[in-house]
């Protein structure tokens, strides 16, 4: 690609990444990349880190990786851009914006070589948030088999949401508030559930096992890797931040069982490979947009595979909390394969949903009531 259409495409990316700071609320990461947009634009620093880059700017995160470095910093307690971050005990104040400004760009110039071993990480925020969504896909699976179910998680980053028993939900819905979970849980999840009546969630979820796998598993114990993890926590969101913290202090006293593995041949062993008297749930969040066309193809080979030898007593359902592609919308949907609906399985279409978990819109096709 010529270095103009890759500048090009990169301040695209940014600019797109800008209006969805403003679309999910967070200004100062707005802040952030407008200041890394127009330093971009004056072949600062910021060209210099990312005009090579190789690959679809976008899809690749590339305004997420120069955010994410910076709040990397500020956690680390750079005195110039930690009083402007939420996460650190500052503020963001828009009129302040010269001195973010300054903070930022000296940042990058200061730790470039930090910056560029940085970019190499993929952006992951684990967002314990989308448990609240994954929840009723959890729930509908389980009434539906019968059975305990077996939880294998794609792209699974520290593996928090594994651990979604271990929560406390708060939910409102067209029947008005309701609660599960694990009511003195360190972590709460509150969200909404619009739209149709949901199902009576199961009382208890029987899990008899979990484990996840991810190119970049975050290892929680390492201190570096942990604050990494933060980081990609945008620096105002407080109420993101402490379900992470929360859910981490969960994770460090029952850490899930976590492989470092490439998405297709991981998928593919894990559904082939399925114990009687349970039901094993292949599911992701946020996960296939990051996935080439290739993977996707063996992924949804290995169902198709895997669907013509499912047996009633050790069913299969494929749980996506999910969109098509980056600009796309999440939804939360599932195929089920229960040994006797035939090789092609069942889908459900629950509905659209927030990308972080703050509410899910039901179909009337999903009503219970």
């Amino acid at each position: 690609m010529k270095k103009n259409q890759t500048g090009e495409r990169i301040a695209n990316a940014l600019e797109a990444q800008i209006h969805a700071c403003d679309l999910l609320g967070s200004p100062l990461t707005k802040a952030v990349l407008e200041i890394c947009l127009e330093n971009f634009k004056a072949d600062g620093i910021v060209a210099s880190l990312t005009r090579g880059w190789v690959g679809d700017p976008l899809d690749d995160n590339v305004p997420l990786r120069l955010a994410g470095f910076i709040h990397f910093n500020a956690l680390g307690g750079d005195a110039g851009l930690a009083p402007h971050f939420e996460s650190c005990g500052g503020v963001f104040a828009a009129d302040k914006k010269p001195d973010l400004a300054r903070a930022v760009l000296a940042c990058f110039i200061q730790h470039e070589a930090e910056a560029r071993r940085f970019f190499r990480r993929t952006p992951q925020t684990n967002e314990t948030g989308r448990a609240g969504i994954l929840l009723l896909g959890f729930s509908e699976i389980a009434r539906r088999t019968e059975l305990p179910l077996r939880l294998r998680e794609m792209g699974a980053s520290a593996g928090l949401n594994l651990l979604f028993d271990k929560f406390n939900y708060e939910i409102e819905t067209a029947n008005g508030p309701v609660t599960w979970g694990a009511a003195d849980s360190a972590l709460t999840i509150s969200t909404q559930w619009r739209g149709a009546v949901p199902p009576p969630l199961q009382a208890d979820i029987e899990i008899t096992d979990r484990a996840g796998c991810d190119l970049f598993p975050v290892a929680i114990k390492d201190a570096e890797a942990r604050r990494a993890l933060e980081a990609w926590v945008w620096g105002d969101m407080s109420a993101r931040r402490a379900r992470l913290l929360a859910a981490l202090s969960i994770a460090d006293a029952s850490p899930p069982e976590l492989q470092r593995a490439d998405a297709a041949g991981w998928v593919a062993a894990q559904i082939m490979q399925r114990p009687p008297r349970q039901t094993t749930v292949l599911y992701h969040s946020i996960v296939w947009p990051y996935l080439d066309v290739s993977q996707r193809m063996a992924i949804e080979s290995a169902f198709a595979q895997a669907g013509e030898t499912v047996t009633p007593d050790a069913p299969l359902a494929w749980l996506k909390m999910d969109h098509d592609h980056i600009q796309s919308f999440s939804h939360l949907s599932y195929r089920l394969w229960t040994g006797d609906n035939g090789p092609e399985g069942e889908d459900v279409f629950i509905g659209p949903c927030h990308p972080h978990g703050a509410d899910i819109e039901l179909t009337e096709a999903f009503d219970a009531g």
